[in-house]
């Protein structure tokens, strides 16, 4: 398409952007005497596929012009123009950056980037409640006016959870994949989780300055979405507050089930977090488990024993005293006591005033009376915060093998493993092998990775848990009999 001076009664001032709906003009409405953001549909095909990209683009139309909300861009008009037969839609024209501007400034810090969430959130919570998913909430899809308001444009690929309009039919994926839902990735249908998980992408990558997913191709990219999880933010963005943490890994969970319920759960909890407050909604503290490579020799992942020596920040728990033990080291205290007081009595007066007979030893300085006032205790430091408890049980179908759980990539256990021989007619021998332990864990968010090993096999697999002080997690882990498929799940 050339070079235009007018569309419909619009004239086109100058271009302001391409995507994938087409060329978006500012332009001037002179029946109103407004400027406008002009989007013109750029044909792409003919006959049925330019057909339905059309009824996509006049779908966004009607979907963006049913939506009223402070944070949603305003359509005023929609329509053909009769000259060159094109398809327009008259918007809002917003004056000010893209979440992708913003981001390409580098980290954005995060109270600046909650206040973002919550605003877009609660737009997207209208979407919701009137049926609308928007599904492609990515950076270029935001913007900022100066005032700090966050607006949502881009419903051309929204879908109304109706069906009347569904336009894009499952096993057809439309969106972007870095910041898409793991459940879009795989072609399923979306409800409004999708966006909220969207949008927590796009608040890593403003904390972070990169994308949570990012991969070197397409479907390296979808495979991270569905399969993997990003990098914790606490090891990315120095002195970041754990709720921040906690509300962001929510809304990140692969399972749509695990995330916020609604984009305005997903608001509140942002809200509480800028307000000091702890989040209301985010009592999902764990992220899923991700699958690491299975394939490569064992020996290529022993970390050398010099390097497991030190700096391991999980122990085993202190096991409690048996009774007799207990009331042996009572029994050692009472006779320790009585000894004591026995040499007190003994010890010699000193010499009246506060001399001594030549040669004679040095008394023992008299003890004060029991009824005496305490001497002042001298100050202590605050007592350590309690350590939090990470409980292993993990049942197995190996003869022999060894396990290894680590800690924030800090091993922190390795125990060799044995199986009972299963008495059963079959046609390969089974074995049947459990193995229960404790390990204290300093409270806070830690990545778990637990790891098998046996003949010339390696499997891995890796949860990350929020522990509290004094408290115990449960992690159950099996390995498959079969296809010997590692999984972690707390319980």
């Amino acid at each position: 398409m050339g070079a235009l001076s007018s569309i419909g009664r619009y004239e086109v001032v100058r271009e302001i952007g391409r995507g994938a709906m087409g060329v978006v003009y500012e332009a001037r409405d002179p029946a109103l005497d407004r400027t406008v953001a002009l989007k013109v549909i750029q044909p792409i095909a003919e006959g049925h596929e330019i057909e339905a990209y059309e009824e996509r683009f006049l779908s966004e139309a009607r979907i963006a012009a049913a939506l009223q909300h402070p944070g949603i861009v305003v359509v005023h008009d929609v329509g053909r123009d009769p000259a060159t037969g094109a398809l327009f839609i008259a918007l809002e024209l917003l004056r000010g950056q893209t979440l992708d501007d913003l981001a390409r400034e580098g980290p954005v810090d995060w109270p600046i980037a909650l206040r973002i969430v919550a605003q877009v959130a609660r737009a997207l919570h209208h979407a919701h409640r009137h049926g609308v998913v928007h599904r492609d909430i990515k950076p270029a899809n935001v913007i900022v006016l100066p005032s700090g308001e966050a607006k949502v444009t881009d419903f051309g690929i929204a879908r109304l959870e109706s069906g009347r309009q569904r336009l894009t039919t499952t096993g057809q994926f439309i969106g972007t994949p870095l910041y898409t839902a793991p459940e879009q990735a795989r072609v399923e249908d979306v409800d409004g989780r999708a966006d909220v998980f969207s949008l927590a992408s796009v608040a890593y990558a403003l904390l972070t300055g990169r994308a949570p997913f990012l991969a070197p191709t397409i479907p390296g990219i979808v495979h991270r979405v569905v399969y993997e999880e990003p990098e914790p933010l606490a090891r990315v963005v120095a002195g970041l507050p754990q709720d921040v943490e906690r509300v962001l890994g929510r809304a990140l969970a692969k399972d749509p089930a695990d995330r916020y319920p609604t984009a305005e759960a997903f608001a509140e909890d942002a809200e509480d977090v800028l307000a000091g407050q702890p989040p209301r909604h985010a009592r999902g503290d764990d992220l899923v488990v991700v699958e690491e490579p299975q394939s490569g020799s064992a020996d290529s992942v022993v970390p050398p024993a010099a390097a497991r020596t030190h700096s391991v920040v999980a122990r085993r728990a202190s096991r409690p005293q048996s009774p007799l033990a207990r009331i042996f080291v009572a029994a050692l205290g009472i006779g320790l006591l009585a000894s004591f007081l026995w040499l007190s009595r003994r010890a010699p007066a000193p010499a009246p005033g506060g001399s001594r007979p030549q040669g004679a030893p040095a008394a023992v300085p008299a003890r004060p009376a029991l009824t005496a006032a305490p001497e002042p205790a001298p100050p202590t430091a605050a007592a350590p915060e309690k350590a939090g408890r990470l409980r292993i049980d993990f049942d197995h179908p190996l003869e022999r093998g060894t396990l290894r759980i680590f800690v924030d990539d800090e091993l922190a256990l390795e125990e060799r493993l044995t199986g009972q021989k299963r008495n059963k007619a079959l046609v390969f021998p089974m074995h049947e092998g459990t193995f229960r332990e404790e390990l204290e864990v300093p409270p806070g968010l830690h990545e778990v990775r637990v790891e098998i090993l046996w003949d010339d096999n390696r499997r891995r697999e890796r949860i990350v848990g929020n522990f509290r002080p004094g408290l115990t997690r449960r992690l159950e882990a099996s390995l498959g009999r079969i296809r010997r498929d590692l999984k972690l799940e707390w319980k």
